[in-house]
């Protein structure tokens, strides 16, 4: 009789232990305090954002494309494969400036343009032409088409990274987003590697996107903008899963919202004894403490976890004895001493 009492009695006391976990949860949800954690500031270096602009010289290699109005013998007709500042995939009238610096026209034979502007380059192309008397009032207009030099290069957690095409007034989201936008691993803290500077140059994009021009700085030709992962942050011990996901660098993952993500607690997790090991800057581990009781009551406040964190809630030692079916002991023990005592009366 004693044994077949065990059994009902340990599903009550499993029922109700876990009933009251759920109302600890429930209470959780809206007794604890607000987390306030302000919006990441975008920001980045004054001088960053202080680039001057200098008209950019024809090169070797350069697709250039000449318009001289009233002689289309005199415009440049080679077409060839574009993609550069247009971005898309038709074709362009242009000319390939040769490894030596010249391109070769009508009349004019090979002339000299690398190392002009484009401006520069259409006043020689107009005076020759009037000199020659091949013209009386030339009208030459030059354009530059494509560089295979003149990119800034993107790496790291974007959609598609590749060189971008470093014409007019690019600026670091504009590379940003012709590469596809960031990776869900994206950290939003960016480097930028500049010919000339010894340090990269580090800008914070920030959380709000009303600041992001804060640190929307220029970019030049021959930058190498380098975007890292956030890393990851690990839910381990006594959860429904263990997993790991990506640190969010917009929104902040808080310790209740990783234990979410793992399906909540088990009934064996020692509430008291949760702890967050982090590793700092000089790859150093250290512990911090965590009651998860008092956080799920509101009686602390939720902890924002960092990239690389690792959320460990061990076992208790009771509590995985009543889960494996400690109970019936206890109760067995229980009924033991009150029969033993009312044989003694």
């Amino acid at each position: 009789m004693l044994i077949a009492k065990t059994r009902p009695m340990n599903a009550v006391l499993l029922t109700v232990a876990e009933l009251c976990l759920c109302a600890a949860v429930a209470v959780a949800q809206y007794a604890g305090p607000t987390l306030t954690v302000p919006d990441r500031a975008a920001a980045a270096p004054t001088e960053a954002m202080q680039l001057s602009r200098l008209d950019a010289t024809i090169l070797p290699g350069d697709v250039i494309a000449i318009t001289t109005l009233g002689a289309p013998e005199l415009s440049s007709t080679t077409s060839i494969a574009s993609g550069a500042i247009t971005g898309g995939a038709g074709l362009a009238g242009g000319m390939r400036v040769s490894e030596q610096g010249n391109v070769f026209l009508p009349y004019l034979g090979a002339v000299q343009l690398a190392g002009l502007t484009t401006d520069q380059a259409a006043v020689l192309l107009r005076r020759n032409l009037k000199e020659g008397g091949f013209l009386a009032d030339p009208q030459v207009t030059v354009q530059l088409v494509d560089s295979p030099t003149r990119v800034i290069s993107v790496v790291g957690e974007v959609t598609r990274p590749a060189p971008v095409p470093a014409f007019g007034q690019l600026r670091l989201l504009d590379a940003i987003s012709a590469c596809g936008g960031f990776t869900p691993m994206a950290s939003h803290t960016v480097q930028v590697i500049r010919t000339g500077i010894a340090a990269p140059i580090t800008v914070e994009l920030g959380s709000d996107p009303m600041h992001a021009s804060q640190a929307d700085i220029p970019l030049t030709a021959g930058d190498r903008l380098i975007v890292p992962k956030v890393g990851s942050i690990f839910v381990v011990g006594e959860v429904k899963t263990t997993l790991s996901f990506p640190a969010s660098s917009n929104e902040p993952i808080t310790v209740m919202r990783a234990i979410t993500m793992a399906g909540g607690l088990k009934f064996s997790a020692a509430l008291s004894q949760a702890r967050i090991v982090r590793t700092n800057a000089d790859n150093q581990r250290m512990e911090i403490p965590l009651d998860l009781k008092k956080l799920m009551h509101g009686q602390q406040q939720d902890q924002v976890l960092a990239s690389n964190d690792i959320l460990y809630v061990p076992s208790s030692a009771l509590k995985a004895t009543i889960s494996a079916g400690g109970v019936g002991v206890m109760e067995s023990v229980f009924y033991g001493a009150i029969y033993a005592s009312s044989v003694l009366k």
